[in-house]
């Protein structure tokens, strides 16, 4: 038997799926061949919400990651969220993952976390940051997490997903997340940490007054509250002096006074 072998696209017919056999090979494989069919490559589509479409290499980017991750059968949805999709240099990748399983323990899901993000830092020489969810976990994040709903503003996805845009205020949520901000008023650390919060209490007192939350309104607002260069030494994590910290702790602390004053 004659050894023969092309690769074509599968395309759905109407009524059939069907395999097309390529014209200059139609007088060897004919109506009625038996023929053995292997797949080479999967084709993996992008979902885009609310986001421009990405630059040629960061897409290629993702769709090699999605299919890669194909290869753990827990993954349901996976999402790609932060600084990658809008800035040119970015820190790390941002991905979120819903899972099947319906029930997902701590100790799970940190093994899947580190699981899966070791297999990416490996394979793409990136950094990642991941974090894992059951649907029914991550949609009530989204209707209670300032900082989980700015996320899922703008992202792109393996599938197409929709969130039920209800929103609840969980002040018990709310008082949680300002821990870390009031933490900031006391102790010491890197500056990106007093940016990340600033963006925080941001998000949380535009999620409280109902409205629009998304990531350009939030460092825009940043922007008007601090002097350029104090800016730019928080956002790229350089040293700061005394001074400096004094006018972020102030700056801070007002704002936990206003939401505070909300809830």
């Amino acid at each position: 038997m004659e050894n023969i072998t092309f690769e074509k696209k599968v395309s759905k017919g109407s009524k059939f799926n069907q395999i097309y056999i390529p014209k200059e090979m139609a007088e060897i494989v004919e109506v009625g061949d038996l023929v053995q069919i292997k797949l080479l490559e999967k084709y993996t589509e992008i979902y885009y919400k609310n986001q421009k479409k990405l630059l040629e290499f960061k897409e290629y980017l993702v769709r090699e990651m999605f299919s890669s991750l194909n290869r753990f059968k827990e993954i349901k949805n996976i999402f790609i969220v932060g600084s990658f999709l809008e800035e040119d240099i970015y820190n790390d990748i941002d991905v979120i993952i819903t899972i099947t399983e319906r029930k997902t323990l701590n100790k799970y899901t940190e093994h899947l976390e580190r699981k899966i993000r070791d297999f990416l830092v490996k394979k793409f020489n990136q950094k990642f940051h991941i974090l894992i969810f059951n649907e029914e976990k991550l949609e009530k994040s989204i209707k209670i997490d300032p900082l989980i709903r700015v996320m899922f503003n703008n992202y792109v996805s393996n599938k197409e997903k929709k969130f039920d845009s209800k929103k609840i205020i969980d002040k018990k949520h709310i008082r949680f997340l300002l821990m870390m901000p009031e933490d900031l008023l006391e102790i010491s650390v890197s500056s990106k940490i007093f940016y990340n919060n600033l963006k925080r209490l941001i998000a949380i007192e535009i999620f409280l007054k109902n409205m629009d939350l998304n990531i350009k309104i939030i460092s825009s607002q940043i922007e008007n509250e601090l002097e350029t260069n104090l800016l730019n030494k928080i956002k790229n994590n350089d040293e700061i002096d005394e001074k400096e910290i004094l006018v972020l702790r102030k700056i801070i602390k007002k704002k936990i006074e206003r939401i505070k004053k909300i809830i």
